[in-house]
């Protein structure tokens, strides 16, 4: 299946299962997912490349992705089964005048009530066939093949960030910065209040579509107020922090539309959310992207002769963007 210009991928199909002998069917679904794993472990130590997940697990891309992701949907490492807690996530910001033990008393006794929610990280991939006389010889190197698919698999871990953040707003309100009869600064900080008014927590991280800065650009541009021409000056990160986040991160990302069209992931979009570094399972963050590391990394790649014209080069992974909170998400449509 080809998707574009640059070069053939097709998503990275699982192994097919050998026929059981074995006919009772309680039997035949154990010796059947019995032989799916010997044959996943026999196609991992036949065409593992370490040289190249070597490479994946270096590699940096040139867009900003991976920061991106991380900015709104901060990597938790699991195993491939694993449990979290689901909202009251406010509850994690509770405190107490005073925890002091009373001579002959207990501890105060404390309780969360969040809903305690199963999950699974997926397997995902995407596959790429060299042809090793048309591309073979240097026109196409391994490596390269494996940056363009570590990219496209960043796009589409964004694009499913971004969906899982905007699925956890509350409160969106249309807004519009072009004409310049609004004012974004305070548009932004009154929807921060209101969500702390509203949940009890309070945003403390901004998401900034480029297509929303540039709104608010034009808006502020044929005002020659001091305060507009200030406003203007401010960088992305200095007017998060003018309003009150404490991190702010402009997104430019975009993905094909068509096969003429490009348009942004964020579909101008300012979104005030809750978000931290390393979080843990249960924290008041709105989205988790849950992470089950394969050997030094979070990506595995894999090298496959296919007769002696063709090479497969796959590259999988595994994790599972959640939605865990809609607690303190606020979000702006901006025209």
């Amino acid at each position: 299946m080809k998707t574009d210009n640059s070069f053939p991928i097709v998503l990275l199909a699982n192994s097919a299962p050998m026929q059981p002998l074995d006919r009772d069917p309680g039997h035949q679904s154990l010796q059947k997912g019995v032989m799916c794993l010997a044959n996943e472990e026999r196609f991992t130590a036949s065409f593992y490349s370490e040289p190249l997940t070597q490479y994946a697990t270096g590699w940096t891309d040139g867009e900003n992705l991976q920061a991106l992701l991380d900015f709104i949907a901060p990597r938790v490492p699991v195993g491939r089964r694993f449990e979290f807690k689901a909202a009251v996530n406010s509850e994690a910001f509770l405190s107490e005048q005073d925890d002091l033990r009373g001579i002959g008393s207990e501890f105060k006794r404390v309780e969360y009530t969040g809903k305690s929610v199963l999950g699974k990280t997926d397997n995902r991939g995407l596959v790429y066939r060299l042809d090793l006389d048309e591309e073979g010889g240097g026109v196409l190197t391994e490596e390269l093949i494996v940056a363009r698919i570590l990219q496209r698999l960043r796009r589409n871990q964004y694009r499913r960030a971004v969906t899982a953040l905007l699925a956890s707003v509350t409160t969106t309100t249309a807004k519009m910065w072009s004409s310049g009869a609004s004012t974004p600064t305070e548009d932004v900080g009154d929807s921060m209040l209101a969500a702390l008014k509203d949940s009890g927590l309070m945003p403390n991280r901004l998401l900034v579509d480029f297509q929303s800065w540039r709104y608010r650009q034009k808006g502020l541009a044929p005002q020659l107020t001091a305060g507009a021409i200030a406003d203007y000056r401010n960088t992305v990160q200095e007017w998060g922090q003018l309003i009150g986040a404490d991190q702010t991160m402009l997104s430019k990302a975009v993905y094909q539309t068509s096969s003429t069209a490009k348009s942004l992931i964020t579909n101008a979009k300012v979104v005030a959310f809750v978000g931290q570094d390393a979080p843990s399972r249960d924290d008041p963050t709105n989205v988790k992207r849950f992470v089950t590391p394969v050997g030094d990394g979070d990506f595995r790649v894999f090298r496959q002769p296919i007769g002696s014209k063709f090479v497969d080069i796959s590259v999988e992974y595994y994790d599972q963007v959640v939605g865990t909170a809609t607690v303190g998400a606020q979000a702006l449509t901006i025209s």
